[in-house]
């Protein structure tokens, strides 16, 4: 079987846009599981799809589970494939496993609150999409 493959340089805003028709609207947490999935593929050097895990911790309820889409789009990782699992945690974070290494992901505590005090804050996206992935992460690569 042949996989897909992500370039690593993969413009956010084009995986964004291939996000916002898979997820429904262009929120800020879409955003964030795209920036999240994109580092995680940078840092363990895979091209995605296959050969690569994610374990996300947002749990279900919207709209922090909105990451799980982002992931799902910059990765490749499904729950159909069975390299997606969710966890009920309510964190906004997620580790990441590929070529021997795991990657712990974790949005900073001032964006998490920057975000839910916007509320539905769509407007919100283009800041995370274009924000250095230091100031939205912090991560932990083992």
């Amino acid at each position: 079987m042949r996989f897909l493959a992500i370039a690593p340089d993969t413009d956010a805003r084009e995986l964004f846009a291939l996000g916002v028709r898979f997820h429904g609207h262009p929120g800020p947490f879409l955003a964030l599981g795209i920036r999240m999935g994109l580092l995680a593929l940078k840092l363990l050097g895979s091209p995605g799809y296959q050969g690569i895990t994610a374990e996300v911790e947002t749990g279900s309820q919207p709209p922090l589970s909105c990451l799980v889409d982002g992931i799902q789009v910059s990765t490749g990782c499904t729950t159909g494939k069975g390299n997606l699992v969710v966890r009920g945690q309510g964190h906004a974070a997620a580790t990441f496993t590929a070529n021997g290494k795991r990657l712990r992901i974790e949005v900073r505590p001032e964006w998490l609150s920057r975000l839910r005090a916007a509320g539905t804050a769509d407007h919100l996206a283009e800041a995370v999409l274009s924000t250095p992935a230091e100031e939205l992460f912090a991560w932990t690569l083992s």
